[in-house]
């Protein structure tokens, strides 16, 4: 796995065609160059969007949200080891 220092962040951009959108709020997208299938809620796709519409689709690390999740973990995990007693690290329960 890469370290966090290596990733550098930078958004990846790709073209896709909408192959249909179904009942219930999906739509399935044909990425370019591949002919990979995509299925997406609707809701993230712009509004109206219909069959046989070009997309460019961005993707980019939320390197905020990630550490914010870290710190709830690590937040979580330290009230459970307070409350089960047990020394930090060590795993405290039964089967």
């Amino acid at each position: 796995m890469a370290e966090e220092s290596e990733k550098t962040g930078k958004p990846r951009r790709t073209r896709a065609v909408v192959d249909r959108v179904e009942d219930g709020g999906r739509a399935v997208v044909e990425l370019d160059g591949g002919g990979e299938l995509l299925e997406l809620p609707v809701e993230l796709l712009p509004e109206g969007v219909e069959d046989g519409d070009h997309l460019t689709i961005t993707v980019a690390l939320d390197k905020e949200s990630r550490s914010s999740a870290a710190e709830r973990i690590k937040s979580l995990r330290e009230r459970l080891e307070r409350r089960s007693g047990t020394s930090p690290g060590q795993k405290d329960f039964k089967l």
